[in-house]
């Protein structure tokens, strides 16, 4: 407020009586034209320096949001991902056409905590939601306690990276505890 002041009665000051200011109090005169001269170059480096973070954290922004959601994030161990059941996809052949599904989950591991069943999939429901192929025959899976499932290969290097499920953001090392 005091700059925008200053501004006003000093721009007054040497423009409405520059000769006679400077005929009769010729410092007066030159302290308002070195206090303009400041207010303008302070002008203008506020504006470049607004325009400097603007343009930063337009640029910036993306890279500091992403550093900071992974430092928030945890990545799953060795020990966590062995706990989780394996099972093995088998297609359904044509003389299996009379049940509903696409193929079955076939447990090949249970080492863990988890009841690992054999499970009928649906058409639609026979595809990793990573990768976004369908299952083929053979394919090793593992299912996390969500009961969603997914290629083995996928969803472990998803899990070292963070430890929630991809779909349903499951916290497989917190439990019940959504991120």
């Amino acid at each position: 407020m005091g700059s925008l002041l200053w501004w006003i009665v000093g721009f007054y000051w040497i423009v409405s009586g520059g000769e006679t200011l400077l005929r009769n109090a010729p410092r007066l005169y030159w302290l308002a034209v070195v206090f303009l001269a400041f207010d303008v170059f302070f002008a203008i480096f506020c504006v470049a320096l607004a325009c400097l973070i603007g343009v930063a954290l337009c640029c910036c922004l993306p890279c500091i949001i992403a550093v900071l959601y992974a430092v928030g994030q945890e990545g799953a161990s060795e020990e966590d991902l062995r706990v989780l059941p394996k099972y093995r996809f088998h297609l359904c052949k044509d003389e299996e056409k009379s049940s509903v599904g696409a193929g079955r989950m076939v447990p090949i591991e249970t080492s863990s905590g988890y009841l690992a069943t054999e499970r009928i999939l649906l058409p639609e429901d026979a595809e990793c939601c990573i990768c976004l192929t369908s299952y083929e025959d053979g394919a090793e899976l593992h299912a996390l306690p969500c009961n969603h499932h997914f290629h083995s290969t996928c969803i472990v290097k998803w899990l070292k990276m963070n430890a929630t499920c991809p779909l349903c953001k499951y916290n497989i090392l917190k439990g019940n505890e959504q991120v």
